[in-house]
C-alpha cells in the first residue's frame, strides 16, 4: 500500500476525494436510515412557504418642493435671485373698426349689431369680447366698447327726415277762362233751338309766309316748293277745315236722325 502511494500519489489523492464526495452526496440524498423511514411511511415533506411582499411605493416629490432653494437662488445669476417676470405687452385700441347698425333689447338681454369695414355683421351680447374689445354698455342709441383704459362710443345711425310737410295745393284765385259755346247744327226738318247761335264753320287762316309747314323743316318761302315736294299755298288763300265735333254734338245728331226716322212712321196713322 505504501509502495502504491509512493508510485502514484496523485491517483490516490483523487480517489480519496471522490470517496468523500460520494459520502456527502449520500447523506444529502438520504441514503441513511432516516431517509428510508420517511419514504416508507409516505409522510409528505414540509415545504417552507415564502410570502411575497411588495416594497412600499417610492415617495416621488417634485424637484421644486424637494429642493426649493435651487429655484429660489439660481447659480447662474449674479444676484442669486430669480429674474422678474416680463411685462405683458399692452395692445392699443384701434378705433373706427365697427359701425353700429342696430340694438336688440329683450329684458336683461342686450345685443349690439356691429358691422366691420369688410361688410360682415357681428352679433355681440353685452359683456362679451370682440377682437379684444369688450362690449361694456348697450343703450338704445349707442354702444360703448372698452379695451383696457380706453373706450369708444358708437352712435346708432338713424336716418331722420329733415324736410317739412308739403302744404296742400291752394286753388288759384282769379278769373277762370270760360269755355266757348259749342255750336249746334239744325238738321233738315227740325226747328232750330230757341236762343241757339247759328252754326258757323271754322275757317283756318292761310298759312303765314315764313312759317314751317313740317316740324323741323326750314321756313317755307312763298312761290317755292317745300322740302316735302308740295308747293306752299299762295298768300291770302284760305283753306276750309271741317268743324270740330264734340261728343255732345254727336249725340244730338244721333237723336235728331232717330227723330226724323220716327216722323214718317207716325204720319200715316
Amino acid at each position: 500500500m505504501e509502495a502504491l502511494i509512493r508510485r502514484h500519489p496523485l491517483i490516490v489523492a483523487l480517489t480519496a476525494i471522490c470517496v468523500v464526495l460520494l459520502v456527502i452526496i449520500g447523506l444529502e440524498v438520504g441514503w441513511g436510515g432516516s431517509g428510508s423511514d420517511a419514504t416508507a411511511s409516505g409522510a409528505p415533506l414540509k415545504v417552507a412557504t415564502v410570502d411575497a411582499k411588495l416594497l412600499p411605493p417610492l415617495d416621488r416629490t417634485p424637484p421644486e418642493q424637494a429642493f426649493p432653494e435651487t429655484a429660489a437662488r439660481p447659480l447662474f445669476i449674479p444676484t442669486r435671485r430669480p429674474a422678474p417676470p416680463a411685462a405683458a405687452p399692452t395692445a392699443s385700441m384701434v378705433k373706427g373698426q365697427y359701425v353700429l347698425h342696430g340694438v336688440t333689447m329683450v329684458g336683461d338681454i342686450r345685443i349690439a349689431l356691429l358691422k366691420d369695414k369688410s361688410g360682415k355683421t357681428h352679433r355681440v351680447e353685452k359683456g362679451k369680447e370682440l377682437n379684444g374689445m369688450t362690449v361694456a354698455e348697450v343703450e338704445p342709441e349707442r354702444v360703448t366698447l372698452r379695451m383696457g383704459g380706453d373706450q369708444e362710443v358708437l352712435a346708432l345711425l338713424v336716418h331722420k327726415s329733415t324736410g317739412e310737410a308739403i302744404p296742400a295745393s291752394v286753388a288759384q284765385s282769379g278769373p277762370f277762362p270760360v269755355p266757348a259755346p259749342v255750336p249746334t247744327v239744325a238738321l233738315p226738318g227740325q226747328p232750330a233751338a230757341v236762343g241757339a247761335p247759328p252754326a258757323t264753320a271754322t275757317v283756318t287762316p292761310a298759312l303765314r309766309a315764313g312759317m314751317p309747314t313740317v316740324p323741323g323743316s326750314p321756313p317755307a318761302v312763298p312761290g317755292q316748293p317745300t322740302p316735302g315736294g308740295a308747293a306752299a299755298p299762295p298768300k291770302g288763300a284760305a283753306s276750309a277745315a271741317p268743324p270740330s265735333i264734340t261728343p255732345e254734338e254727336a249725340m244730338a245728331r244721333r237723336r235728331a236722325s232717330r227723330g226724323q226716322a220716327a216722323q214718317p212712321q207716325q204720319q200715316p196713322q
